[in-house]
C-alpha cells in the first residue's frame, strides 16, 4: 500500500472482530466496541509528579525503571500527569519497590535512570514499620503556607476548607483570608497564628492518611500538642479548633512586654546560669538547645551576659511563662466542657516527657497547664524513642522539631521527613517526603487516592520486563507399533492401556 490505512469512525465508535480457533474445535467470534469518549473536565497544574517502580526482583525494577525513563524521552508528548497514574495505579504492588518523584518528563527521566543503573536502592517490602509525627508549634506559620497544595491536592483542599467553615464561628477574619489573602499580615498575632498553624496540620494529617500514611505514634510541641492530641483520637476535629481559637486569643489578650530566645547548652549549666536572673524561666527543653521566657528587660540582660550562644526570637509574647498564668483558669474551663477520650495510639505527654494515659489526656487541667508550664520536649521525644520509630514526621508548614529530634533520637537512626518547608514548593516537598516514606519503608501507599480528584487519564507506557527463560524440548521418543498420531501434533507418542 502506498500510504498507511487509517482506521476512521465514520460517524460513529469503532468497533472490531476478534476470532480465536482452539485445537479441539473449539471456535469463538467476538465484537469488540471502543468505549464512549469522555470529554476531561479541568486538570489541576501539577507541580511535581511521583512514580512508583515496583517488580518481583532488583533486577525487574531497574529494567523496568530503565523503560519508563526511556519512554519519558523518547515520547515527547506524554504527560507526567497520565503516565504516573497509569503506572502507580495500573501495577499491582510487587516484592521490590521504590519511588522517585520530579517536576516534569525530563527530571523524572533522570531519577529513574538513578534506580537503573543503582544509584536509588529499590528496598524488599518490610513488615510492619513504625511511623511518628511530630506536630509543628507556633512560630512556624509564615503568609501563604502551603498554598500551592491548595491547588495541587484535592484532599488538602478539602480538609483546609473543612477547618475554615469550623472556624468561622470562632474567628473574625476567614481562615484562607488569613492564610493565603489579605489578612495574611495578622498571621503575627497569637490569635490567629494557632488556628492557623493547627489547621494547615489537620489539612496536612488528612492529606496523609488519604495517601496511606498514618501515625503509629505521635508528639507535638505546645500548640501542636493540642493537634497530637486530634490525630491521638483524644478530641474531635469541631472541639480541637475551636479550643485552638480559644487559647490563641486568651493568650493574645495577655502582657506584651515579655519575649523568648533559644540558648545553646545543656540543662544543667543553664538552671545554673539562671540563678543570677530570677526573671528568666526555661520555656522548653529541647534537647542540646533551651528556650527561655521573661519580660523583655531580663532576658536581653541574660543574652548579653551569657556565655553561651543565644538567638533572640521573634514572638509577641512570653510564652510558657508567669505572663501566661491568667489564662490558664479560662482555658481549664473551656476544655471541661470538651468531650475527652483516652489516646488511640501512643501519645508522648511534654508536661511530664511519659506516655499520656487517660487520666492525663481527659484532665482539663492539664491542657490548662500546659499554656504555663515549661515543655519537656527532649523528654518526649526520649519516651517516644522507645516504640523504635523507622520513619518520623514533622507535620507543619517548616521544619522547627526534625532538627532537634535528630540530637535526641540518635539511636537507631530513623528517616527524617518534613512535610513542607519555607523555601520549597509544598506540592514537592510533599512528594519528596512520601517517596523517602516509600523507600525507608517498603510501605504501599494509596495510589489511587493520590491521583484522584486530579483528572488524569490512562495512558500508553511500558509493558513489565517478565523473566523469560529458554526451555529446551525433550528429546523425540521413537515411534512404536503401538503409537498414536495426529496431524496437529508435532511428536508422536506412546499410547500405553490401563494394564500398563
Amino acid at each position: 500500500m502506498d500510504r498507511a490505512w487509517v482506521w476512521g469512525r465514520e460517524g460513529g465508535p469503532r468497533r472490531g472482530a476478534v476470532s480465536a480457533f482452539g485445537m479441539g474445535g473449539v471456535n469463538a467470534h467476538v465484537i469488540v466496541e471502543e468505549p464512549p469518549r469522555v470529554e476531561r473536565g479541568a486538570v489541576p497544574v501539577q507541580d511535581s509528579h511521583l512514580v512508583r517502580v515496583t517488580g518481583a526482583d532488583e533486577r525487574a525494577v531497574r529494567e523496568l525503571a530503565a523503560a519508563y525513563a526511556d519512554h519519558l524521552t523518547a515520547v515527547p508528548d506524554t504527560d507526567p500527569g497520565d503516565f504516573a497514574r497509569t503506572v502507580n495505579t495500573g501495577r499491582a504492588a510487587q516484592r521490590w519497590t521504590t519511588a522517585v518523584h520530579g517536576t516534569g518528563r525530563a527530571e523524572l527521566a533522570a531519577r529513574l535512570t538513578e534506580i537503573a543503573d543503582g544509584t536509588t536502592q529499590p528496598v524488599r517490602s518490610a513488615g510492619r514499620q513504625v511511623t511518628a509525627f511530630l506536630y509543628t508549634g507556633q512560630g512556624s506559620q509564615y503568609a501563604g503556607m502551603a498554598r500551592r497544595l491548595l491547588t495541587t491536592e484535592p484532599h488538602f483542599r478539602d480538609a483546609l476548607h473543612e477547618c475554615a467553615d469550623l472556624l468561622a464561628p470562632h474567628l473574625d477574619v476567614p481562615l484562607l483570608d488569613l492564610l493565603h489573602g489579605d489578612a495574611r499580615h495578622l498571621l503575627d498575632e497569637t490569635r490567629y497564628a494557632q488556628p492557623a498553624v493547627v489547621s494547615v496540620e489537620v489539612a496536612l494529617t488528612r492529606l496523609l492518611a488519604e495517601a496511606g500514611v498514618r501515625p503509629d505514634t505521635v508528639a507535638g510541641h505546645s500548640l501542636g500538642e493540642l493537634t497530637a492530641a486530634w490525630a491521638a483520637g483524644v478530641l474531635a476535629l469541631p472541639d480541637l479548633l475551636r479550643l485552638t481559637a480559644v487559647r490563641g486569643a486568651l493568650m493574645q489578650g495577655r502582657s506584651t512586654d515579655g519575649t523568648m530566645a533559644v540558648v545553646h547548652t545543656g540543662t544543667a549549666t543553664l538552671t545554673e546560669a539562671l540563678r543570677n536572673h530570677p526573671g528568666v524561666e526555661i520555656a522548653a527543653y529541647n534537647g542540646r538547645t533551651h528556650t527561655v521566657t521573661g519580660p523583655e528587660q531580663d532576658i536581653a540582660r541574660f543574652c548579653e551576659e551569657s556565655p553561651y550562644r543565644t538567638q533572640r526570637l521573634t514572638v509577641s509574647h512570653a510564652f510558657h511563662s508567669a505572663a501566661m498564668e491568667p489564662a490558664v483558669p479560662p482555658f481549664a474551663e473551656a476544655v471541661a466542657g470538651t468531650a475527652l477520650r483516652a489516646p488511640e495510639l501512643p501519645f508522648a505527654d511534654t508536661l511530664t516527657g511519659d506516655w499520656h494515659n487517660a487520666a492525663t489526656a481527659t484532665d482539663p487541667q492539664r491542657w490548662a497547664d500546659a499554656i504555663r508550664r515549661p515543655v519537656r520536649f527532649a523528654q518526649a521525644l526520649t519516651t517516644l524513642a522507645g516504640e523504635g520509630p523507622h520513619v518520623v514526621w514533622e507535620i507543619g508548614p517548616h521544619p522547627q522539631l526534625l532538627p532537634m529530634a535528630r540530637t535526641v533520637l540518635a539511636e537507631p537512626h530513623p528517616v527524617w521527613v518534613p512535610t513542607l518547608h519555607r523555601e520549597r514548593n509544598d506540592q514537592v516537598q510533599l512528594h519528596a517526603a512520601l517517596a523517602a516514606h516509600h523507600r525507608a519503608t517498603g510501605a504501599e501507599l494509596d495510589w489511587a487516592a493520590l491521583h484522584a480528584g486530579k483528572n488524569q487519564r490512562t495512558t500508553t507506557a511500558p509493558t513489565y520486563p517478565f523473566a523469560r527463560q529458554e526451555l529446551t524440548a525433550p528429546p523425540v521418543r521413537r515411534a512404536t507399533a503401538n503409537a498414536v498420531s495426529h496431524p496437529l501434533f508435532d511428536h508422536p507418542y506412546e499410547h500405553r492401556s490401563e494394564a500398563e
